[in-house]
């Protein structure tokens, strides 16, 4: 799969999503030319993340800038508790983005997380093929896509990275100090980018799950 050049959309449930699902991705397609943005359409309503929500936004732009993406944070956000309540007032707002996308990552629509599920379907909604031709990939969330009593998440596209992805990535992760836990420190997300290289030959890589491809 062709990513220079390429417009790439990320949407993301919330701050940090962007780093542990496709950050080495993001480094990646930025080194190559392409235009990356990061489309945040939800708002955390959980008490911990409404005391620090100013704190997360300007953790995940750090974010962003390190990966060399652009961040958007839509005017009109939905509460991430009640996210799948409103399926469709989110594809009213990230529809427009995805218009402008040539390829876009998301959310795993088998994750234990209620909000990853929302973005997930209302990315279905966006992209069914009869109205438009995109790309989608799914990206997987350490404590959410592998916390599902069933984890379903069976990677069918594996992006080889190279070491300034890997730390690239990894130096994301460490803007979300109010973020990390178990699971989700920089040193994990490298042991599951050695783990998903070893499953495809390579050093390291980030595992998707192609949801739609046209050629």
């Amino acid at each position: 799969m062709v990513i220079s050049n390429k417009n790439i959309l990320v949407i993301i449930a919330h701050p940090d999503d962007e780093t542990i699902g496709c950050g080495g991705l993001l480094s990646k397609a930025a080194a190559q030319n392409a235009h990356c943005k990061v489309l945040l359409p939800l708002q955390r309503g959980d008490k911990r993340g409404i005391a620090n929500w100013e704190r997360l936004i300007a953790q995940l732009r750090s974010a962003c800038d390190i990966l060399g993406a652009e961040l958007i944070i839509s005017e009109q956000m939905v509460p991430d508790i009640t996210a799948e309540l409103y399926v469709h007032q989110l594809y009213g707002l990230i529809n427009s983005y995805v218009d402008w996308a040539e390829i876009i990552l998301t959310h795993w629509h088998g994750d234990s997380h209620q909000a990853h599920r929302a973005i997930s379907r209302a990315v279905e909604l966006a992209t069914r093929p009869f109205r438009t031709h995109k790309t989608v990939l799914f990206f997987e969330i350490a404590t959410s896509t592998d916390q599902a009593f069933t984890n379903t998440f069976s990677p069918n596209c594996f992006v080889e990275l190279s070491p300034l992805d890997v730390e690239n990535k990894k130096r994301a992760m460490l803007q979300y100090d109010t973020e990390m836990d178990a699971g989700r420190t920089p040193a994990n997300l490298e042991n599951q980018l050695r783990l998903r290289g070893a499953q495809s030959g390579q050093d390291f890589a980030e595992a998707y799950v192609i949801a739609r491809h046209f050629f």
